[in-house]
């Protein structure tokens, strides 16, 4: 059975504001680690001041809007291969066991909320962790293309969390999330290690799902 984390749009929206820890907690560990102050670290997590900023955004915009579109693409293209693979009935168990965020029966300002949060919290949280922390941390010690490779499979593991899904659910959703993941760290890299882009992309990209 799918875990409905929108049965409730309060309680979505309470685990939103914990995506905050993405930043927070990675920050402030670093700047005890290399002794640089925590405001530093926010800094090279991304949230410092920009250049360029209207490209930026529009290209950050136009993204989302393509990932939306092509998101539904990408997906079916797994299930046919999955489904080759496994079996159709491996792949009705996976998406049986997946996580959804999507609120039922939402009022207005819950909706609202959730629209708000996905701007100024979840894109650019995760982006800040997943592609500006991560990436940026692994390349100092090894090839940006393998940096790359780990960021997108932790944020893959982190949409199908293992003891969360059943391995069904692993196996038929993960490359969605790498592939995406991969896409989003490229254009991160592209846009001078800006997460202004990336950040605006995911969000829209979820904005859109939920309307």
């Amino acid at each position: 059975m799918a875990i409905q984390l929108g049965e409730n749009p309060w309680i979505l929206i309470l685990l939103s504001l914990i995506e905050i820890l993405f930043v927070i907690i990675p920050a402030f560990v670093s700047s005890k680690i290399e002794k640089k102050s925590f405001k530093s670290l926010l800094n090279e997590m991304g949230f410092k001041k920009n250049e360029d900023i209207f490209l930026k955004v529009i290209a950050g915009l136009s993204f989302g809007i393509i990932f939306f579109f092509a998101g539904d693409l990408i997906i079916i293209v797994f299930y046919i291969l999955i489904e080759n693979l496994y079996g159709a009935g491996f792949v009705q168990a996976g998406s049986q066991g997946a996580i959804t965020t999507t609120p039922i029966q939402p009022n207005l300002i819950q909706f609202s909320v959730l629209i708000i949060l996905q701007i100024i919290i979840i894109g650019p949280c995760e982006e800040a962790f997943f592609r500006a922390f991560l990436i940026k941390k692994f390349s100092y010690k090894i090839k940006r293309s393998y940096s790359i490779l780990i960021s997108s499979t932790l944020f893959a593991f982190y949409h199908v969390p293992p003891f969360l899904v059943p391995i069904t659910t692993i196996i038929t959703f993960f490359n969605y999330y790498f592939i995406f993941g991969i896409i989003l760290a490229l254009i991160f890299i592209y846009f001078n290690y800006s997460i202004i882009p990336v950040a605006i992309a995911h969000s829209i990209f979820n904005i859109l799902i939920l309307i």
